[in-house]
């Protein structure tokens, strides 16, 4: 085989690999929610997880105190009364599997409805925290994000 032709194939091979390491099927763990108000990005963090990928299965448990720990590894984002926060994954979860609660403290929690993939934060100023769980064939993932309402 000439020397061109076994440099082909060693890109190719090469290329294969990369791609094998960046396509999803192979995560080996959920994907990161895009949170947002308008074009504001709202920083979120991973919580604990199960995933299932093409070459690798695991459960991550992280450990956080609370809720309010998990989140407080991000300043909370400032917001107006009453906006739309919107919650995208890049792969969607299973249809009506994402659920979000609202944590002002640690006995006042409730459920939030999600609806189109928003939810609206409330008009009483203060910080809220979210906890957002989701599921998708390969496993589940959770995570957390802090807003103050001005």
């Amino acid at each position: 085989m000439s020397t061109i032709k076994q440099i082909s194939v060693l890109i190719i091979i090469g290329l294969i690999m990369i791609g094998i390491f960046i396509f999803e099927p192979f995560r080996s763990e959920p994907p990161t929610p895009n949170v947002t108000i308008g074009d504001v990005d709202i920083p979120t963090t991973q919580g604990s997880y199960c995933w299932e990928g093409l070459l690798s299965a695991q459960c991550v448990d992280k450990a956080y105190t609370s809720l309010f720990d998990m989140a407080s590894t991000h300043k909370p984002t400032v917001v107006s009364p009453n906006e739309k926060i919107k919650i995208e994954f890049k792969k969607k979860p299973i249809a009506g599997t994402m659920k979000v609660e609202q944590w002002v403290d640690e006995d006042n929690i409730q459920k939030v409805e999600v609806k189109n993939g928003s939810i609206v934060v409330p008009k009483e100023k203060g910080v809220y925290v979210y906890s957002v769980v989701s599921d998708w064939k390969q496993g589940d993932g959770n995570y957390a994000f802090s807003v103050e309402v001005k």
